[in-house]
């Protein structure tokens, strides 16, 4: 697979690292001739370039990528300019950071449906790890519908599944168990060691965490 990854400060460089180590081709494109420097080694290609420029991108083929991450920083103007040279080139697996929200909502009248907020999306994971001790990781399935991993407290172990989660609609879907998988039901019967993997809407899930205090 084939990803291009535009703008490579903190955000942009640690997706082109990780893509690349997924054992994808990765090239890394920024006008900052250290940003390129810095990033050179870990990647596939890297390219200074002016990535606002429809012509630059075709020449480098960017239309032919499985993805393309537009990651420009605080330059709102060639953060727009380049995700309209994209557009215009139909790429289809189109990602683009947003910096504030009136960003967002430019981007969205375009047409981007992939849009992050790097800082944003953290700070709300920190605030739900600080909150919610116990959950690890955590996924919107939408319509209010989440899927948890939570590392069980003490007061769960030896505790039945059916008698923790109560009266809440909340589903074990599956439990990791030493290095091992297990598909699960209500008679599963938690261990220090487990990792439960648990699906349900979010008021029933946070009764489900605040139960475990």
């Amino acid at each position: 697979m084939q990803y291009a990854i535009i703008g490579v400060g903190v955000f942009g460089r640690a997706c082109a690292k990780e893509l690349q180590s997924l054992g994808n081709h990765v090239l890394a494109i920024d006008i900052d001739e250290k940003l390129i420097d810095e990033i050179a080694p870990l990647v596939s290609r890297a390219v200074i370039a002016d990535a606002t420029s429809t012509e630059t991108l075709e020449e480098l083929g960017i239309g032919e990528f499985d993805g393309v991450l537009v990651a420009i920083g605080d330059d709102l103007e060639a953060s727009l300019l380049c995700t309209l040279s994209l557009i215009k080139m139909n790429v289809a697996n189109l990602w683009v950071k947003a910096k504030t929200d009136a960003h967002h909502q430019i981007l969205q009248s375009l047409g981007v449906t992939n849009i992050i907020h790097p800082e944003q999306d953290m700070g709300i994971k920190i605030a739900q790890n600080m909150n919610y001790p116990i959950v690890k990781q955590y996924m919107s399935l939408g319509d209010d519908d989440y899927v948890i991993a939570i590392s069980p407290p003490s007061s769960w172990h030896g505790v039945a599944w059916h008698d923790l989660k109560r009266q809440n609609p909340v589903m074990l879907c599956l439990v990791k168990r030493g290095k091992k998988m297990h598909d699960s039901n209500d008679d599963w019967v938690v261990a220090p060691d487990d990792k439960l993997i648990v699906a349900g809407q979010s008021l029933a899930l946070r009764q489900l965490v605040k139960d475990s205090y």
